[in-house]
């Protein structure tokens, strides 16, 4: 090795002593010298490398045992991906966006039919399956398929499809239930645990990303104002007032965008029907491979999708009066979505455990909504009318994003109560700071003595 290590240093010196007549002669012969050491060098590793390795056979301690791989670093491998890799995890079970993935693919009325409640999609899709086409479904981790045949029963000896959840026996149904969770293999992830039922809930907390939300679906349905059906043409709940509802929104809701302030100085026209349709959860389609569809509107958490031409008249007088119905009578903003859509059910949107009990826990996402544009309302009133008195105006943002951290509304008694609690814990804590500051300009005394008079 050292005789190695001094040819390879006489190669070093020997560059750039030779005279450029020589050089060229010479880079090969270089060339194989370096070859040669690197071979040696290799040749020297190979063997100290081999003589370790037989050390280690020799001696039974340091020889580990390899052991095939478990089913559990299968999993691991699997639900991790691999490196480099852009996909989302297989076992999420906290993901909500991963799990409206699975969800999706139920969405297709060909490949899956409604099933009763204990069946439906959203409870496979908690627990990590995905639909396959024609009643089939497959975990996403384990890559079990199962053939759900829950639609159809035999009648005079033939298999008839059955569309009803309601005549679907309950037998078969609980069978299917526990099938969902002991279908998975011993060691699936999602056998083990599946997603919470508050899952399925809409991200409706901050009041601010809320009314940013509602003026997105709404600029999306606008775009569609031509394909839109009348006013007419919509069913509302009972006692809805979207007149109300205007008021209640930000000045600055209905501001044109940038661009829009360029091309055009009138205030922008408010489409009713298009607000309407946003507040109840509705907002423009895009098929995942035709791209947008301005004749279609979808609901992104039950991907309910909607056909325009459906409910709209086909034709109206110049008074606006309907001359030519619609083929269906009329678009009902809630029940167009499907039954455990959260836009319409309460207990989809709470989970239907919930373990918090608050003012909104029986509450819809559409009322949900409506709650949120009239506190949000109540709290900047109230701000103008302080900063109108020469107080400092306080934020609404803030305002709304500290009632609805405690999931409350200002309206409530139980809202007020904390916060009279909440102003009498800092009363407490400045009456203490302030009586530190007073102690200070007593005159402190020792301890047995007493301030006595002169003598005369």
């Amino acid at each position: 090795m050292n005789a190695t290590k001094r040819k390879f240093n006489a190669l070093l010196n020997g560059i750039g002593t030779k005279s450029t007549t020589d050089v060229s002669s010479k880079e090969a012969n270089n060339a194989a010298d370096l070859t040669s050491i690197a071979s040696a060098d290799s040749q020297t590793k190979k063997r100290r490398i081999s003589d370790f390795s037989s050390t280690k056979k020799s001696n039974g301690s340091l020889l580990k045992p390899r052991f095939p791989p478990t089913m559990r670093d299968k999993n691991i491998r699997s639900m991790v991906g691999p490196a480099g890799s852009d996909d989302t995890p297989k076992y999420a079970p906290w993901d909500r966006t991963a799990f409206l993935q699975r969800l999706k693919t139920f969405s297709n009325l060909t490949d899956w039919t409604p099933k009763p409640a204990k069946v439906n999609e959203v409870e496979w899709a908690k627990r990590g399956w995905v639909c396959q086409k024609l009643e089939r479904v497959r975990c996403s981790l384990c890559n079990v398929e199962i053939l759900v045949k829950l639609n159809r029963k035999e009648v005079a000896g033939k298999e008839v499809p059955v569309y009803v959840a309601q005549n679907i026996e309950e037998a078969l149904v609980e069978k299917y239930r526990e099938l969902i969770v002991t279908s998975h293999e011993e060691n699936c992830l999602w056998r083990k645990r599946g997603c919470d039922d508050s899952i399925f809930k809409l991200p409706l907390n901050h009041p601010g990303t809320t009314i940013h939300h509602l003026r997105d679906r709404y600029d999306e349905l606008c775009i569609r104002k031509e394909t839109l059906p009348y006013m007419m043409n919509m069913r509302t709940p009972p006692n809805f007032d979207l007149d109300l509802i205007l008021s209640y929104l930000p000045p600055d809701f209905f501001a044109c965008s940038s661009i829009q302030q360029i091309e055009t100085t009138t205030q922008p026209e408010i489409n009713k029907v298009a607000l309407l349709m946003a507040l109840f959860g509705w907002q423009g389609h895009t098929h995942d491979k035709l791209g947008e569809q301005l004749g279609s509107v979808s609901c992104q958490a039950c991907f309910r999708v909607l056909g325009l031409w459906l409910f709209k008249s086909k034709e109206i007088n110049e008074a606006g009066e309907e001359v030519t119905g619609a083929a269906m009578n009329k678009l009902d903003v809630i029940k167009e979505h499907r039954d455990y859509c959260p836009w319409q059910n309460a207990a989809s949107q709470n989970g239907q455990r919930a373990s918090v009990i608050s003012s909104t826990s029986t509450l819809a996402g559409w009322e949900i909504i409506l709650r949120i544009l009239k506190n949000d309302h109540h709290l900047r009133s109230s701000g103008e009318r302080l900063g109108s008195r020469g107080s400092r105006q306080p934020s609404v943002d803030n305002a709304s994003e500290s009632a609805s951290a405690f999931g409350i509304d200002v309206d409530d008694e139980e809202a007020k109560s904390i916060r009279d609690e909440r102003d009498k814990t800092m009363l407490r804590r400045l009456r203490r700071v302030k009586s530190l500051f007073e102690t200070k300009g007593k005159k402190l005394q020792r301890p047995g003595t007493r301030n006595e008079a002169p003598a005369a």
